[in-house]
């Protein structure tokens, strides 16, 4: 039999003019589903015979924001923070698939979206869009717009630590010095406050306090991205120019409407490494740049996580990697204290002004 059931809910599968249809009837009862599965198999008879003119296939944008979030967050009722996670997902994707048609979207598409947003979030960020970009299309499969599913091919990227770049100074400053002022004002604000660079091209002028020297960021991915960020005078210097240059509400508008943010400035920022011939890195590996100059800098780890806007303080330890430099001056630092410590114990001929841990008598 084509019906069987899976969770208490009955689904239906079968093969019509050599494709496989599959997908929930929502129904618990066996008899109710085999007539679902019938109308279905009867209309798609109709369509091929050109009784029924064949459903339109909307824009991914319409898909998404009229029939999929709005099922999803039904569907999700008892776990909003699963629906959350699509919504958060949603707006990289309709930005990027906004104007296809489902049908349109095509695996190389899908791999194109891969790499552009690897540009710009972490490769577990990248694969979480990926995996709601692939609920989505199967959600559009079994209401009937699809056949396939073209993310269903694509690989996922390779998690964990070794995506992480930190650009150093010297790389830095050629890289300024080839990009173009737009591109450098970005590159500038990330490398200054640790914004993810969606935050950037989301930054508001009414969110810029220039007198109190900080930068007030209302939203992210996690309710921890809502932040003040105190201004560097490099940072101060780029909003204020931008305030004055931009008009609207975006500090970075979008170049044909003023009322959208910016989208992301891949060529840009690729035909930097074109033309001076260094080794590419990620636009947001200059916000892993700020948190690994941060930690080096002594920044202790609560403040690195605020302003960075993590969700958990395990986040903020990736950037703890010291240089052997830094690992050198540690050394010199505890030297020092162990000097200063036998000085004070000569001078005053009495017992260290420090305890240590095996002096303290533990009842």
């Amino acid at each position: 039999m084509s019906v069987f059931k899976r969770g208490g809910i009955y689904h239906s599968e079968f093969v019509f003019d050599g494709q496989r249809h599959r997908g929930s009837t929502r129904l618990t009862n066996r008899n109710a589903a085999m007539r679902v599965e019938s109308i279905r198999k009867a209309t798609l008879a109709e369509r091929r015979a050109g009784l029924i003119a064949p459903k339109a296939i909307p824009l991914f944008r319409d898909f998404v924001m009229n029939e999929f979030l709005p099922w999803d967050k039904k569907e999700h009722e008892a776990h909003p923070r699963t629906h959350q996670r699509y919504k958060v997902s949603a707006k990289p994707l309709i930005e990027f698939f906004g104007s296809l048609r489902l049908d349109a979207i095509s695996a190389a598409e899908v791999e194109q979206f891969k790499m552009e947003r690897f540009d710009e979030i972490s490769a577990a960020g990248t694969n979480r869009d990926l995996a709601a970009l692939r609920f989505m299309l199967n959600f559009g499969m079994h209401i009937g717009h699809l056949q396939r599913n073209p993310v269903k091919g694509v690989r996922f990227l390779k998690e964990g630590p070794g995506s992480m770049r930190i650009v150093s100074h010297e790389e830095e400053e050629a890289y300024l010095a080839a990009a173009n002022p737009l591109l450098r004002d970005l590159a500038v604000l990330i490398l200054e406050t640790g914004m993810r660079p969606q935050e950037v091209y989301e930054a508001e002028k009414a969110n810029v306090h220039l007198e109190q020297q900080y930068l007030f960021v209302p939203r992210g991915k996690t309710k921890s991205a809502r932040r003040n960020i105190p201004l560097t005078k490099r940072a101060g210097e780029v909003l204020g120019r931008r305030v004055q240059a931009t008009k609207g509400r975006y500090l970075f508008p979008h170049r044909s409407d003023p009322k959208r943010p910016m989208g992301a400035l891949h060529h840009s920022h690729y035909k930097v490494f074109e033309q001076t011939g260094r080794e590419k890195f990620r636009i947001y590996d200059l916000r892993h740049s700020y948190g690994s100059r941060s930690a080096m800098a002594g920044v202790d780890l609560p403040t690195l996580k605020e302003l960075m806007g993590h969700s958990t303080i395990t986040i903020t330890m990736r950037y703890i990697h010291p240089t052997p430099e830094h690992k050198r001056r540690a050394i010199e630092k505890l030297e020092q204290f162990n000097a200063e410590q036998v000085i004070a114990l000569a001078d005053k001929g009495q017992g260290s002004p420090q305890k240590s841990p095996q002096s303290v008598r533990v009842q």
